[in-house]
């Protein structure tokens, strides 16, 4: 029994002590945790209320991130730079390549180009020729005007004009000259500008009282009297002369015409002075006439009788019109056409010329090559002319290399020397103005 009191009482003596051990070490002491707890509220809530610091204010300020501290957005924007940056450099890279390529593309274009050598000053001459031919054309356009005014003012010229061939007999005296002999004048020197022969002054009188140019520059510009004691109405070309007999009785005869006649000789009189009045604008004879091998585009102002002049004598005299023709269709300077004419058909003489009309060598790239041909050698010349525009002497075209001589040589002609030939033909002919 008391074996079993002793086990018991050792039983109840470890539950006390396992107790006492789980109960907190103030457990016995309410007052005091319950202060210490109320103490530690009371001073958070204290500094809750307290005004931060100097330090405190340092302390709250947001640090600088870092690259490990950067939020999504900026990481995502970082990288949206850096591959707008490499993108950049891909970009200038391939230009650079670009430039690189049509670089050297360019250098070994210009290595591949012909070297050639030829002459490139231009030639620019006042033409006397035509200035000579529009003193003609001026002299015809006044003739024309003063016969229309026969036509008009038939009465007072009628009645001028027979006191005329009365002062000129009274004039002869005891020397009967023959009207034609005595109506042919002679013109004058360059320096000889004096009005002093006596049927000149009558010539004066009578332009004075009907008005009539076309009479005051003749008795200016010819000497008459001197016909019929020189002898030189069948002696001096054509040129030098003039005879006013033919003219004076065509203006008698106009004022015998019927009035409907009259009306309808005039309309035929304005209509030919229209023309004259087109061509002396189309001769151009104030402009020098041009050459120039750095510009093939340039005009050449050249008349049809100032390229007929050029190449007189020989086998393309007569294709003028059609020289002409080239420059006034396609722009190209007429000079041009005529050097690549005389240079590639012996001006106009060659085999492929009279038998092919091929003034040109158009298509001709070799001597058993048969050639582009044409019907006729004017149309020849514009099929060439058309081509150099086109093809040769414009940016774009397929064998542009500048509006030179040069530049048409690259691909017009197999050899080197071709553009120094035509470009020398050029100015021999230009010399014959």
């Amino acid at each position: 029994m008391s074996k079993f009191l002793r086990k018991t009482a050792s039983i109840l003596c470890m539950a006390v002590l396992i107790l006492s051990m789980s109960v907190p070490a103030f457990a016995d002491q309410p007052d005091k945790a319950k202060e210490t707890a109320e103490a530690s509220s009371s001073g958070t809530e204290e500094e809750k209320t307290e005004t931060p610091t100097e330090e405190q204010t340092t302390a709250q300020k947001p640090k600088p991130t870092t690259a490990s501290e950067k939020t999504d957005t900026e990481k995502k924007g970082d990288t949206e730079k850096k591959g707008d940056t490499e993108k950049s450099k891909k970009v200038h890279k391939k230009k650079a390549k670009k430039n690189k390529k049509d670089k050297k593309k360019k250098e070994k274009k210009k290595k591949k180009d012909k070297k050639i050598k030829a002459p490139e000053d231009p030639v620019s001459v006042k033409s006397k020729t035509a200035l000579a031919r529009e003193k003609k054309l001026k002299r015809q356009l006044m003739q024309e005007e003063s016969l229309q005014q026969s036509l008009v003012h038939t009465g007072r010229i009628k009645e001028e004009i027979q006191k005329f061939y009365a002062a000129l007999n009274e004039q002869s005296g005891s020397v009967a000259l023959p009207g034609v002999v005595a109506l042919t004048g002679v013109k004058k020197s360059g320096d000889d500008t004096l009005v002093g022969h006596r049927v000149n002054h009558l010539l004066m009188e009578l332009a004075d009282k009907t008005k009539n140019n076309y009479l005051k520059d003749i008795a200016r510009n010819y000497n008459f009297d001197v016909a019929g004691e020189m002898k030189v109405a069948d002696v001096i070309e054509e040129e030098e002369t003039i005879q006013l007999k033919q003219y004076l009785d065509q203006q008698l005869l106009n004022c015998e015409k019927t009035q409907d006649q009259r009306i309808k000789d005039l309309k035929k009189s304005k209509k030919k002075a229209e023309a004259l009045k087109k061509r002396i604008k189309e001769l151009k004879a104030d402009e020098p006439r041009v050459f120039d091998p750095m510009d093939l585009l340039k005009k050449s102002n050249l008349s049809v009788e100032e390229i007929r002049l050029m190449l007189k004598g020989t086998a393309l005299e007569e294709q003028a019109p059609a020289f002409y023709k080239c420059e006034k269709t396609y722009g190209v300077n007429a000079v041009m056409v005529m050097g690549i004419a005389i240079h590639e058909s012996a001006w106009g003489t060659s085999r492929r010329a009279r038998e092919d009309h091929n003034l040109t060598g158009y298509g001709v790239t070799s001597d058993s090559a048969k050639g582009i041909n044409a019907p006729t050698k004017e149309e020849n010349l514009m099929m060439t002319a058309k081509l150099l525009k086109e093809k040769y002497l414009v940016k774009g075209g397929a064998y542009y290399h500048g509006p030179t001589v040069k530049g048409v040589n690259q691909n017009y002609c197999v050899g080197n020397t071709w553009a120094g030939y035509v470009t020398n033909r050029c100015y021999e002919i230009m010399k014959r103005l």
